[in-house]
């Protein structure tokens, strides 16, 4: 009857045991993986402006599935690995665009056949499943990592450096991925701390494992109320110059200025050396001087159809830049009408327009003084603002501006954009010396100081191209500035001599950007007689599914229709000339640049040169090609580490057996298992489990067993193992060592 029941009372210890092993394990052992996940996730929201939102769900998908497995079970490093990849290549199916089956080959033993199979379905999943994969790295990287105290606090401090640097650098808004991180990387200590409690205290662990609820709520109510009172907190002025910024200063230049949480680029002054950041909101008054690229997001644009987005028309030419016309006839806008939009001036039968639907979304939270579209605009069917909406339409500049600047998150509108017939345009009259049916006096405006050589310099243009008509002299005007003068975003100033910009740019500098060309386009057009105007917004920018569309062989959209992404760098001028009867056409005299335009069916528009020196386009495209190596260099990186870390698993027992050779060598099997008896009490004292002073060796053994009654065999083991070796001579069997340290191993993993 005993020993039934001393069964029993060993049952409740191993239950007990057994129970408390999973949740163990699931929050000391596993729980740091879900807050590795978390940091990962924060660090590639800094690629939201180059990633589609395709990649985003697919790393979130592969990420999911990741914790999930990470969460469940702590061993199986290759089969857990291996289903996350195969998750990550269906999750890719499943929201990459344009991927096609080919279907399966005709004859399994053609090794063509079999290369094709794999090679033209794994590049239509380039370059997701490598990024998909690569975060899963990341993931395991920092978990590796963040094993211990300073490896945690190594994590922090480089993920937030790392964001630090992107705010730094890039008009990101970034505040909500650093409170995620903090937040991650406190729960990531405090489950740290956990564990060296259970390590070090164990009687204490086990009387607050009894209580759970007294353990965690407070640790989570801190830390959410930390969260909270960072994230919803008013934000309180800058006191400090971040060291960034004083160093660039110090140095004499001028740190780029982001307006307000990441907006439109406004850039009142230049530096000393005449230099400021590209953007829509240059200062038109003075045209002179240079820029940098500036590449970051200003908004994306979806639209049935290619075109430039313009912003707003200037009139009058000061010699030195633009200004807006005084007084300028307005009507007001009713919010939420959808009217239709008025234009100035007679429009012939023969003019023919298309529509175009546009919706513009900001990826900036600045205020906007116009809406912009592809003109004319007819339309506004929707607009979301944080600010009250008040506009009013200029029906003779095509602007439909806010009474004061305000933030918009998005809006839809509808232009009729004309169509292209250059026939027509040719038998368009003259209006210069009256029958338009607008004033067109101001697009004739030239300053008294306009030097003579512009105006011949128009004539002679003009003259050899053989041109009778305002539609083939403006032709010619924008052909001879794209093929004259070299496109330069930092022209050499210094060459300038001349008080009119015009002047100075075409017969000293000879070099410039989209402002210095268009306004050279709109004076010299004046001169002749051609009513002209300059217009800024922004080139159309660049769509990535089209890119995609053409890497894999499809056609593109014949209209351009699709999602435009737009950046700084895409700010853009150029130059509208009226036609009676068919109003404002748009011409494109920047070197390499080419205006969409909507031209009658069977028709194409005759190719004005052959070659185009390199632009802000070509500028952007060239860097982007400049960072091609950066993917396969990524993904080969990521394919050698992977291989590195099997080959390690693999080699590493026979790693271990050589260091174990050299570590005893010269020791017998005895005195290997007494060194791994003293090793196995060390361990045992880190867990809280001394040997106490005036105990013998069986005295604790014996101890320990009655507390751990499922371990009470394994004590006995090593305990016996010990005594033959310690008191049996140098000699000994290698395979008591190995039974020694499988019975020293299976302690360390219960415990």
């Amino acid at each position: 009857m005993k020993t039934a029941t001393a069964s029993p009372q060993g049952l409740p210890s191993l239950r007990s045991l057994k129970e408390a092993s999973f949740w163990h394990q699931l929050i000391l052992e596993r729980l740091h993986r879900l807050f590795a996940a978390i940091i990962v996730l924060q660090l590639v929201q800094c690629f939201g402006s180059f990633w589609w939102e395709e990649t985003y769900s697919i790393i979130y998908g592969t990420v999911t599935v990741t914790i999930l497995l990470e969460l469940l079970s702590s061993r199986g490093y290759y089969w857990k690995f291996a289903v996350q990849v195969i998750f990550a290549a269906l999750f890719t199916l499943a929201f990459a665009p344009y991927f096609h089956w080919d279907g399966w080959p005709d004859n399994w033993h053609s090794i063509e056949q079999l290369r094709h199979l794999i090679v033209f379905h794994a590049r239509q999943l380039h370059p997701f499943i490598e990024i998909a994969a690569g975060v899963v790295l990341c993931i395991r990287l920092l978990s590796w990592i963040g094993g211990s105290r300073p490896g945690v606090v190594a994590v922090i401090v480089g993920s937030l450096g790392s964001m630090a640097i992107a705010d730094s650098f890039f008009p990101l808004e970034l505040w909500t991925n650093i409170a995620w991180i903090v937040v991650a990387g406190l729960g990531w200590l405090f489950v740290l701390h956990l564990k060296q409690l259970r390590s070090r205290h164990p009687d204490s662990w086990e009387a607050l494992a009894e209580r759970p609820f007294e353990l965690f709520v407070p640790a989570i109510l801190i830390i959410s109320l930390l969260m909270i009172s960072g994230i919803f907190l008013p934000r309180a002025p800058v006191i400090l110059k971040d060291p960034y910024t004083m160093w660039t200063e110090a140095q004499g230049k001028e740190v780029p200025a982001f307006a307000g949480e990441g907006g439109v680029v406004k850039v009142e002054s230049s530096t000393k050396s005449g230099s400021s950041q590209s953007g829509y909101g240059r200062d038109d008054r003075t045209i002179g001087g240079g820029f940098d690229f500036d590449y970051s997001p200003v908004m994306t644009v979806t639209t049935t159809r290619k075109s430039y987005w313009r912003g707003e028309t200037k009139a009058v030419y000061t010699g030195k830049g633009w200004s807006d016309r005084k007084d300028p006839e307005v009507i007001p806008y009713v919010s939420g009408s959808k009217q239709v939009l008025s234009l100035a001036g007679e429009r012939s039968k023969e003019a023919k327009t298309e529509q175009i639907v546009q919706t513009f979304t900001f990826q900036r939270k600045d205020k906007i003084p116009v809406l912009f579209a592809a003109g004319p605009l007819a339309q506004l069917q929707d607009i979301k603002s944080s600010d009250n909406v008040a506009l009013k339409w200029n029906p003779n500049e095509w602007e439909l501006r806010f009474n004061k600047a305000s933030r918009t998150e998005s809006y839809t509108v509808v232009s009729n954009v004309p169509v292209l017939d250059e026939d027509l345009l040719r038998l368009t009259p003259d209006v210069a010396d009256g029958g338009a049916s607008i004033d067109i006096a101001p697009y004739l405006q030239l300053t008294d100081k306009i030097p003579q050589r512009v105006k011949d310099l128009a004539v002679q243009v003009t003259s050899e191209a053989q041109a009778t008509n305002s539609y083939d002299k403006a032709k010619a005007l924008a052909a001879y500035l794209q093929v004259t003068y070299p496109y330069n975003n930092k022209p050499d100033i210094s060459k300038r001599q001349s008080e009119d910009v015009v002047d100075a740019f075409l017969f000293e500098i000879k070099e410039g950007y989209c402002d210095y060309y268009s306004t050279s386009f709109v004076v010299m057009a004046r001169s002749l007689g051609i009513p002209a105007r300059w217009v800024k917004g922004y080139a159309t920018g660049f769509d990535p599914a089209n890119n995609e569309r053409m890497r894999f062989g499809a056609p593109p959209d014949p209209l351009g229709a699709g999602t435009y992404t737009v950046r700084n760098a895409d700010a853009h001028s150029w130059a509208e000339v009226y036609f009676e009867g068919y109003g404002w056409i748009p011409f494109e005299p920047t070197s390499g640049f080419t205006v969409p335009q909507a031209l009658p069916e069977g028709k194409s528009l005759e190719p004005v040169i052959d070659s185009l020196p390199a632009t802000e386009s070509d500028a952007d495209e060239s860097n982007n090609e400049s960072f091609g190596w950066l993917l396969p260099a990524g993904g080969a990186a990521g394919l050698l580490l992977v291989v590195s870390v099997i080959l390690w698993r693999v080699r590493n027992r026979n790693f271990s057996l050589l260091w174990n050779r050299i570590r005893y060598s010269g020791t017998s099997p005895n005195g290997r298992i007494v060194r791994e008896m003293e090793k196995l009490l060390r361990f045992m004292s880190r867990r809280g489990m001394r040997r106490e002073p005036h105990e013998t060796l069986r005295e604790t053994f014996a101890r320990w067993g009655s507390k751990f009654g499922s371990l009470r065999a394994d004590f006995d083991g090593v305990l016996q193992q010990f005594e033959r070796a310690r008191y049996g001579g140098e000699g000994g069997d290698a395979s008591a060592v190995a039974e020694f340290s499988a019975a020293a191993e299976k302690i360390r993993k219960a415990l």
